[in-house]
């Protein structure tokens, strides 16, 4: 029970907002307001990726942690011009203004992309999980279980799944913020990127109000999640196919057909633009073939179902 406490503990930290973001929006907030129109779309990607920190708070940060990082960019230009003759002069006296403001813009530019690139990975792991998932809703169901106790049983799972994340959010909705429960869905759906999971939700908030058997609405919407399932993974079949037969071309027909036509043009000439034939071997050998074999593995495991 204490490791399960102290696992609660540092869960709760890891999801909470950090000090230096409070920080930066006590000291910032009043003077950034005219972002906050801005970047509005950025709100929503920070709901539906359920990051723990609200929109004002994290565009304090961005701003914060770019200032940040211009001052550094500025500091790196003036050492740099200390060590370094740049010629002219005067490009000389504008690096640390051009660093600092290059650093602070990729900072400020990096930022601004992550909640999107999160709700990306969420919408993934979401799609991933459905089918795993519906079945159990259906099972609970089955069971005589109400819209409200399935979610919450589901909330009971020890696991870190966004779904069991998304129920515990229902969860504390209605039992700490008490909200009814379709107020409580319709609070996940807006916090929940477009696509099967929230028109699941949507669903089953449909279901629930005109009084329709839940049993039954899980058990086709597992029907269809299970076939588009079956449908992604033979395509993703006939996709290794295709990178099963670029993986025969490129790390072995061509390693072979490089290694012949350069034993051969050895005995015309010893180099091939200025490059020794014999270094050009080895640079195939040690480091184009094992390159090529480690960026075909990261694109065969970006291709897997990681479910």
């Amino acid at each position: 029970m204490e490791f399960r406490t102290a696992k609660q503990k540092q869960k709760f930290q890891e999801e909470s907002v950090g000090a230096i973001h409070v920080f930066s929006y006590k000291i910032l907030n009043e003077h950034i307001k005219f972002l906050y129109p801005i970047l509005g779309s950025l709100d929503k990607s920070i709901k539906q990726a359920m990051m723990p920190i609200p929109f004002e708070v994290y565009v304090s940060s961005m701003v914060f942690f770019s200032l940040i990082a211009g001052v550094c960019g500025g500091i790196m230009g003036i050492v740099a011009t200390q060590f370094i003759n740049i010629q002219p002069a005067i490009v000389g006296m504008m690096l640390p203004i051009i660093s600092g403001l290059a650093l602070m813009g990729m900072t400020f530019g990096i930022l601004q992309v992550i909640p999107p690139m999160r709700v990306k990975n969420r919408a993934a792991k979401l799609l991933e999980e459905i089918p795993h998932f519906i079945g159990y809703m259906s099972t609970l169901a089955t069971s005589g279980l109400s819209l409200e106790d399935i979610f919450k049983a589901i909330a009971k799972e020890e696991t870190d799944e966004d779904i069991v994340k998304d129920a515990r959010y229902i969860t504390r909705n209605i039992d700490i913020l008490g909200m009814d429960l379709i107020t409580a869905i319709k609070d996940l759906i807006n916090r929940t990127p477009t696509g099967p999971y929230s028109e699941l939700l949507e669903g089953a908030i449909v279901t629930t109000q005109s009084g329709g058997d839940l049993k039954e609405y899980f058990n086709a919407t597992a029907k269809v999640q299970l076939e588009e399932k079956k449908m992604l993974l033979k395509k993703t079949t006939e996709s290794l196919g295709s990178v099963a037969e670029i993986y025969t071309i490129l790390l072995i027909v061509f390693p072979l057909l490089a290694v012949i036509m350069l034993s051969i043009m050895g005995i015309m000439s010893p180099d091939l633009a200025g490059f020794d034939l014999l270094t050009l071997m080895n640079i195939l050998t040690f480091a184009v073939i094992p390159l090529s074999g480690v960026l075909m593995l990261v694109m065969m495991d970006t291709m897997v179902p990681k479910r």
